[in-house]
């Protein structure tokens, strides 16, 4: 009966929720490092060539995500934002 009542409540437990975020910008290498800063960014990386950085995000629901994405969005030099759910 204890077993059922641990997997009941793993089964019913939040999955955090993961997003690859691609930022254009005219200055990737200082956007990474004032992205790099925000709770829920796991990595974050200029790409070369581009005027582009990615980030690994995660957060432990949507609605976490979304504040994320809107402080990503509302950063000085932040152009557009891409966002792609990791499954």
């Amino acid at each position: 009966m204890m077993q059922l009542a641990q997997q009941a409540q793993v089964s019913t437990e939040v999955r955090r929720v993961s997003a690859y975020v691609f930022v254009s910008c005219a200055q990737p290498k200082r956007i990474v490092h004032a992205l790099s800063r925000l709770p829920g960014v796991l990595k974050a990386d200029a790409l070369l060539g581009a005027s582009e950085a990615v980030l690994v995000v995660e957060r432990h629901n949507f609605e976490a995500l979304q504040t994320l994405l809107t402080e990503v969005q509302s950063t000085p030099g932040v152009k557009k934002v891409s966002v792609k759910l990791a499954a």
